[in-house]
């Protein structure tokens, strides 16, 4: 429900470019994503999740590894990442995931992280709850996580919360940003197409479209 409501409020829309998620365990994200006539892509690293997914859709499921993600730069419109990010144990393990989702997005990166603001963290820091150990979860701290997506070429717009503070789990927006150089070829684009119109205005005509 709250990456649909994600969805909504960035207005995302079916493009030429599908949409991946990932990891996708067993498919949960499907339904939600082609229901709104998106083109899906599933990838985990898991065989028998995906086994398990091929249940209810034989096709759009790949095995791989999310560092090393086997697909073109900019191949997906939107690329969803649900409940990866608590399990990793360093900034530099979440600054190649990032790297990578932000690497194959075109466009926006939607990921959950579980927030080192929320009640459920304060209350391991303080000894109140016992920690998971060092194969558990970890909380996140979002300048953390504006930090390694500003490195990895995107920026976080906005975050998402079920219930702010209490809930831990929360959903970081970003968009990536056009590189300099593309910037650099649009504007001189533009601004060749505004001296050949004014030379066409000067010579009386108004030129082709």
């Amino acid at each position: 429900m709250l990456v649909e409501r994600i969805l909504d409020r960035h207005g995302v829309r079916p493009a030429l470019r599908p949409v991946l998620d990932v990891p996708c365990g067993t498919g949960r994200m499907r339904g939600i994503l082609e229901r709104r006539q998106m083109r899906y892509v599933g990838l985990d690293v898991s065989l028998p999740m995906l086994q398990e997914a091929q249940r209810l859709d034989v096709s759009g499921w790949m095995q791989g590894e999310i560092e090393r993600l086997p697909f073109q730069d900019d191949a997906f419109d939107v690329v969803v990442c649900c409940r990866l990010l608590h399990h990793m144990q360093s900034e530099d393990e979440i600054a190649a995931v990032v790297s990578e989702l932000t690497r194959v997005s075109h466009r926006m990166v939607i990921a959950s992280f579980w927030d080192s603001a929320s009640l459920h963290a304060l209350r391991r820091r303080v000894g109140l709850r016992t920690s998971e150990g060092p194969s558990g979860r970890r909380a996140v701290s979002k300048r953390l996580l504006k930090r390694v997506f500003d490195a990895a070429g995107s920026e976080v717009v906005a975050f998402h919360y079920s219930f702010r503070y209490v809930s831990q789990q929360t959903f970081a927006v970003a968009l990536k940003r056009v590189p300099v150089d593309e910037r650099a070829r649009a504007g001189q684009s533009l601004r060749s197409r505004l001296f050949d119109l004014d030379l066409d205005a000067q010579s009386g005509s108004l030129g082709q479209a």
